[in-house]
């Protein structure tokens, strides 16, 4: 009943579908005196369906329970912003000052009330179908935070059976749907709903994730491959941890040797080197953007002499070598002068090299992929 076995009946409508089409075609292939050959069958597809608990799996019910106990801390931040009242808005309003007003009823106030009258109705049903006894009563009223917590938590404690019911199924949906609204009204719901993460399936990997707000899980555009929340999340985790790990064990690539640079006409006497620092720290390509990413610690610009010795990174689409082209930026020099009788010495040309972009070569055994990218 739950969203692991959706890509399977989904699928497998579409095949019970295509069967009662080819019918009609056959139909109408023997209407027409059986000329040519008759219509292809279509072929069953190979599914592999998850077993429930005994409708929901355990993941299903995961989802629900989370989803369940946030209803608790969304309606808390609700009531929190909203007294029960609205107060009328001063100023255009036509009142005359010194007059009273009074409040009208917040719509927020009257969410809460049904929030809690369907959370009621869950409890009471169970407790009717299983014979317990009748839910307790409090004097307080119905939208108090004590009797939606405890009947949240009752309900939380009894997931597992009460999704096992078949008059049950449709409660994950009813959660589903509260959680949305209140996020909603307190301005909570999810700033996007693509996922930075890449599709955990071996046979996949793409960065198609997305959120499904109706059906209330992460899946992947390209393979269909459902993650729940709760394995997003860790899979976000992950999956960052590996990338930053990655970064910290990659090995810096040899640097350019440094070099002392001679002071110019215009430097003063003090003779400056290219520091202590690599002129690489280090040369990486961006594997989301395929940006060729260089950082060079200089106090000078680089020659273009040593912008073609860089170790430049592999390909990160097939590991290949890859070939970047470069730009020369040239600054015309300044012949020497004289200024309010003050010699100025003579400025040389300069020519600087900057990366333009890159792209893949391959290497001796394999062509290039067709990778490319800026610099």
């Amino acid at each position: 009943m739950g969203g692991c076995n959706h890509r399977n009946r989904t699928t497998w409508a579409a095949y019970q579908r295509a069967v009662e089409d080819h019918a009609d075609q056959i139909d109408t292939w023997f209407r027409n005196g059986q000329e040519g050959e008759p219509p292809a069958e279509p072929d069953q597809p190979t599914i592999y369906w998850k077993p429930g608990n005994p409708l929901f799996c355990e993941r299903d019910i995961a989802a629900t329970r989370r989803s369940l106990l946030e209803l608790d801390t969304q309606a808390a931040q609700l009531a929190a912003t909203s007294d029960g009242h609205r107060a009328r808005g001063g100023g255009g309003d036509g009142r005359v000052s010194g007059s009273k007003t009074s409040g009208s009823v917040s719509p927020a106030a009257d969410i809460l009330d049904r929030l809690v009258g369907d959370l009621f109705d869950v409890e009471d049903e169970w407790r009717s179908l299983r014979g317990y006894q009748p839910r307790p009563t409090t004097p307080v009223g119905p939208r108090g935070s004590h009797p939606r917590s405890r009947t949240i938590g009752w309900l939380a404690d009894h997931l597992a059976d009460i999704l096992a019911h078949e008059d049950m199924t449709g409660l994950p949906r009813k959660v589903f749907n509260w959680e949305r609204i209140l996020r909603h009204l307190n301005k909570d719901a999810r700033p996007s709903t693509s996922s930075p993460i890449r599709c955990p399936r071996p046979t996949c990997g793409e960065r198609r994730v997305a959120w499904d707000d109706e059906r209330h899980y992460y899946a992947c555009g390209a393979c269909g491959n459902i993650i729940y929340e709760t394995e997003h999340d860790e899979h976000e985790r992950e999956q960052a941890e590996a990338a930053d790990l990655a970064r910290l064990e990659s090995s810096l690539p040899s640097a350019v040797a440094h070099q002392v640079l001679t002071p110019g006409p215009r430097d003063d006497a003090e003779t400056r080197t290219a520091g202590t620092l690599p002129v690489v720290d280090p040369i990486r390509i961006d594997p989301d953007t395929l940006r060729l990413i260089l950082r060079a610690p200089y106090n000078r610009p680089l020659t273009e002499a040593e912008i073609l010795t860089l170790p430049w990174p592999p390909c990160p689409s097939c590991s290949g070598s890859i070939h970047v082209e470069h730009t020369i930026v040239e600054r015309a020099g300044k012949a020497a002068a004289t200024v309010g009788g003050r010699p100025l010495p003579a400025i040389a040309p300069e020519r600087h090299a900057m990366p333009k972009f890159w792209r893949c070569i391959g290497t001796q055994d394999e062509p290039a992929c067709g990778a490319e990218g800026s610099a």
